[in-house]
C-alpha cells in the first residue's frame, strides 16, 4: 500500500498558528502566576525565543515603513509615534543636532502646521545625553537639574518622567536623542530603556539618510535662489538702488532684522555705507580699521558674533 503526501491547506497552517499561540499563551500564563501549571525549562525557553522573533518582525516592519518616507518631517513624526505606543508613554521627542549651530531641534505638528524647538546642544536632559553619549532615566523631572523647564513653559507639555538615550550612526557618530515622556503605568523600567536603545539603533541609519538629504535639498535651493538674487541685482546700474537691493536681499534671505553693506574708498581709507533716510540718502563712514567692519575688512575673516554688545569692537552708535 502506498503512502499519499497530504498537502498541508492554509487552514491546516492557520490552525496550527492557533494552537502554537495558544500554547504559548498558557505558557505566559503560567510563568505570569509564578510557575504554576508545571511550565518545563524547554517551554519557558520557547516563550523567550518567540519574543525575540517577534521584537525582531517588528523592527524590521518598522525599518521599512520609516524608509519609504522622503521627508525628515515624516520619518520624525512616525518614530514617535511608535516610540510613545511601544514604551506606553504621553508622549516621544526626538532630537536631532545641528552641525552648523550646535543645537539640538525637534520638529512638533500642531494641526496642518509645524513648529521647531532648538536647544543648545549641551543643555538640559537631551544636552546631558548628547554630550555624554549615556542613556538616562529620570522618574521625577521636576527634581533633576538637568531637566529644562522652560521646554515645558513653551510647550504647555508637563514633563513627569523621562527615558532618554542618544542616537547612534553604525559608526558610532551621535547624531541626537531620542526621548520617552511620562510612562502611563508605574515606572520607566530597564526593559523599557532597552527597548528604546533598540528603537533608536534601527532608525539610526534612516535618520542620518534623510538628514543629509534635507541639508542637500535645502543647499540647493539656497544656491538656486541666490542665482536669482545675482541676476536681479546685476540688471540694476544706479549704485544706490543696487546697494539698496543688495542690503534688501541679504536682509531676507537670512532671515534678519537689518544688514548693512559697506564699501572701501581707497581714497580716504575709509568704510563707507548708504542708507535711506527721509527724502535722500545718507552716508556712514569709519576709518577702515574700526569696529567689527573694519577687523573684517583688514583680516579678510569671516566672524559671528553671538552676542555683539559683549565685543569690544561693536560701536552702538
Amino acid at each position: 500500500m502506498e503512502k499519499t503526501n497530504k498537502k498541508e491547506t492554509p487552514k491546516d497552517k492557520t490552525s496550527g498558528k492557533k494552537k502554537q499561540d495558544s500554547f504559548l499563551d498558557s505558557v505566559s500564563t503560567s510563568l505570569q502566576n509564578g510557575g504554576k501549571g508545571n511550565v518545563t525549562i524547554e517551554q519557558s525557553k520557547l516563550l523567550k525565543l518567540n519574543k525575540r522573533l517577534e521584537r525582531a518582525e517588528f523592527l524590521l516592519d518598522m525599518t521599512r515603513e520609516i524608509a519609504g518616507f522622503e521627508s525628515l518631517s515624516e520619518v520624525l513624526n512616525r518614530l514617535i509615534e511608535i516610540t510613545a505606543s511601544e514604551l506606553d508613554c504621553e508622549r516621544s521627542t526626538l532630537f536631532l543636532n545641528d552641525e552648523q549651530t550646535g543645537e539640538l531641534y525637534s520638529r512638533v505638528a500642531l494641526g496642518d502646521l509645524e513648529r521647531e524647538i532648538r536647544v543648545l546642544n549641551d543643555q538640559g536632559v537631551a544636552g546631558y545625553v548628547f554630550t555624554r553619549a549615556e542613556s538616562v532615566t529620570i522618574h521625577d523631572a521636576k527634581a533633576d537639574p538637568r531637566h529644562d523647564q522652560s521646554i515645558d513653559e513653551e510647550t504647555g507639555f508637563e514633563t513627569k518622567n523621562i527615558l532618554a538615550v542618544p542616537v547612534r550612526t553604525m559608526a558610532g557618530q551621535i547624531i541626537g536623542v531620542l526621548q520617552a515622556l511620562n510612562k502611563n503605568k508605574g515606572r520607566f523600567t530597564k526593559e523599557d530603556l532597552n527597548l528604546l536603545e533598540t528603537l533608536s539603533s534601527q532608525a539610526s541609519v534612516t535618520l542620518a539618510g534623510t538628514q543629509q538629504v534635507e541639508r542637500i535639498r535645502k543647499k540647493r535651493a539656497q544656491e538656486m535662489e541666490f542665482l536669482d538674487t545675482v541676476a536681479t541685482i546685476t540688471a540694476e546700474v544706479d549704485l544706490n538702488k543696487l546697494l539698496e537691493n543688495v542690503v534688501g536681499e541679504i536682509t531676507r534671505m537670512l532671515d534678519a532684522d537689518r544688514s548693512t553693506l559697506f564699501i572701501n574708498d581707497p581714497k580716504t581709507n575709509e568704510l563707507f555705507s548708504r542708507v535711506a533716510g527721509g527724502d535722500g540718502v545718507g552716508e556712514i563712514r569709519l576709518p577702515n580699521h574700526v569696529g567689527i567692519a573694519g577687523t573684517v575688512f583688514t583680516s579678510g575673516e569671516t566672524l559671528n558674533i553671538p552676542h555683539a554688545y559683549a565685543d569690544l569692537r561693536f560701536n552702538p552708535g
